[in-house]
């Protein structure tokens, strides 16, 4: 088990209302009779016991966004984290939100180093996310706030729950599995939830885990630690009686898995007449599979079909590849109508943009002639632009004869009724919309490129890892005027795989090739000490060996 102190996140759940249903769900959504709502008071005092704590600060639910004072929490984490600093490329469309959302992730990382002083030497658990994170599953609330979102948070870990994933079941005992003292204890040390994942703070305060948070919040139990500064010092010694939800949370055990989209709960005997006890709506509804067990054996009968994954880490067993986690053709996110607005200078503009705006849907195609033509021509682009990339409602976006923007801009908002009422023209609104955020539509590709200066033009690479960081190191490699040579992983099922358009390569491949490249970038930022060691003993010069941090 780990201290908080030495967690990558220390959650905030700020509410378990979701519009989801989804199997297994690590925070019991649906089997509450009422959903608590965090009151802002209390997530002042989450935010402020956390003053100190080198990790991610997480806001989580249910789903978060759907939280009535989600826009003034957001503005509080503002206040103790600043605007992020890194150049914020979520206000031009994305046609690659996920992956741009996980690039993102990647710029949040800071180098804590070591004991040296030079950050060279420091283990691979002092290179940590940093700074406000988002979980959520991009329902309908999430576009709401997509503007504020993409300012505020250095990370998101977003599901739509589209795709397929497998949750493990939550509600279960180990005594129902018959597993004795001297077998439990060491499975509890080794959870790979308490051990991958979180530590959390609810309104009846601070836990060690999440999972014992959220069992504390459905059983109405004795609530936590009281949230201050510095409760997440607490080291597994410090634990005491938190550690019994543990014996009715099952995912320490050996169980199975079901597809979240199938809303069904896996429990075992004990948890099943607890459910029954608090009046669970979710169990009323049928939507609870009472799991049989024998002689300590999960029967077949009440299992789900178990799905494993080869290619994902122990902080995700429950999906294949993280792009999964986002379906961009079934998503909220993309501007699915608008309303187009033509309206002439004069004193009477700002009176008419009001009414419009009053009227209009969420996103206006406002032209600034008449013309037919230029009204078919800007329709056939907007259309195009809109089935293929998310925009971000705060972004202004100009093209040729017409401007498409969101009427709930924070620009705009800003702006207010009565100085929009005052101006002549919409160059008037321009002028007062947020400067970055005013965004031709040109060379979007170009726009949205990753690129580093680090990458010296014509430079020969070469990229350790190629799973997701490997790729959009791959990017940077490719946008910023370097050439990719060819990629190695350790893994032998990718030896001769594709990637980028060149080859994948075990290890042992760079013995006779060490002068085919320049450089070598590790494409891990929670391994790269393991893999600089491993390319080290390849024979790669530590001289030719860029680590994530100093790309």
């Amino acid at each position: 088990m780990r201290s908080p102190a030495d967690m990558q996140t220390i959650q905030i759940d700020i509410t378990n209302a979701c519009n989801k249903a989804c199997s297994n769900c690590t925070r019991f959504c649906g089997n509450h009779k009422k959903c608590f709502f965090m009151d802002f008071d209390t997530f002042k005092r989450a935010v402020d016991s956390l003053e100190g704590y080198n990790g991610v600060t997480g806001v989580m639910g249910g789903e978060p966004t759907l939280h009535p004072e989600f826009e003034r929490f957001v503005l509080y984490l503002r206040e103790k984290f600043g605007e992020r600093k890194e150049t914020n490329r979520m206000i031009y469309p994305q046609k690659e939100f996920i992956k741009e959302i996980r690039r993102r992730e990647f710029e949040s990382h800071v180098l804590r180093e070591g004991e040296d002083g030079t950050g060279r030497d420091c283990g691979c658990g002092n290179f940590k996310m940093y700074g406000p994170g988002l979980w959520s599953n991009m329902g309908d609330t999430y576009p709401k706030y997509y503007e504020l979102i993409q300012d505020s948070f250095n990370v998101q870990f977003l599901n739509d729950h589209i795709n397929a994933s497998y949750h493990q079941p939550g509600l279960f005992s180990r005594k129902d599995l018959g597993i004795p003292d001297e077998e439990w204890i060491p499975m509890r040390e080794k959870c790979w939830i308490q051990n991958e994942w979180s530590a959390t703070i609810t309104p009846k305060g601070a836990f060690f885990c999440e999972i014992a948070g959220a069992l504390d919040m459905l059983f109405d139990g004795p609530g936590g630690w009281e949230i201050e500064p510095g409760w997440w010092k607490r080291k597994p010694e410090d634990f005491g009686g938190q550690l019994h939800w543990c014996e009715i949370c099952g995912f320490a055990l050996d169980t199975f898995m079901r597809d979240a989209g199938e809303e069904v709960d896996d429990v075992s005997p004990t948890l099943y007449e607890m459910l029954k006890k608090i009046d669970s709506p979710r169990l009323k509804k049928g939507h609870t599979n009472l799991v049989k067990i024998e002689n300590g054996v999960i029967s077949k009968e009440s299992k789900a079909p178990t799905k494993g994954f080869a290619a994902v880490s122990v902080a995700q067993p429950y999906i294949e590849h993280y792009e999964d986690r986002f379906n961009a053709s079934n998503s909220h996110l993309l501007v699915h109508k608008y309303s187009t607005v033509h309206i002439p200078e004069g004193d009477d503009f700002g009176v008419a943009l009001n009414k419009a705006l009053a009227e209009a849907d969420a996103w206006i195609l406002f032209f600034d002639n008449g013309d037919r033509a230029l009204g078919e021509r800007a329709k056939a682009e907007i259309d195009g632009l809109i089935s293929k990339y998310i925009l971000n409602p705060g972004t202004l976006h100009l093209a040729e004869g017409y401007r498409f923007f969101s009427k709930n801009a924070l620009s705009l908002r800003k702006l207010g009724f009565d100085r929009i009422a005052h101006s002549r023209s919409f160059d008037d609104i321009q002028k007062a919309w947020q400067k970055e955020k005013v965004v031709p539509l040109g060379d979007i590709g170009e726009l949205t490129k990753w690129k580093r200066e680090s990458i010296i033009p014509g430079k020969r690479y070469v990229i350790w890892g190629t799973g997701l960081s490997g790729s959009f190191i791959a990017d940077a490699v490719e946008h910023s005027g370097g050439k990719l040579v060819f990629a190695i992983d350790i893994d032998p099922s990718k030896d001769g795989n594709d990637f980028y358009g060149y080859v994948t390569h075990q290890p042992s491949y760079l013995n006779e090739h060490m002068d085919d490249f320049d450089y070598m970038i590790i494409g891990h930022y929670s391994r790269f000490e393991e893999i600089h060691q491993q390319a080290l003993e390849a024979g790669v010069e530590d001289s030719k060996i860029l680590r994530p941090y100093e790309i």
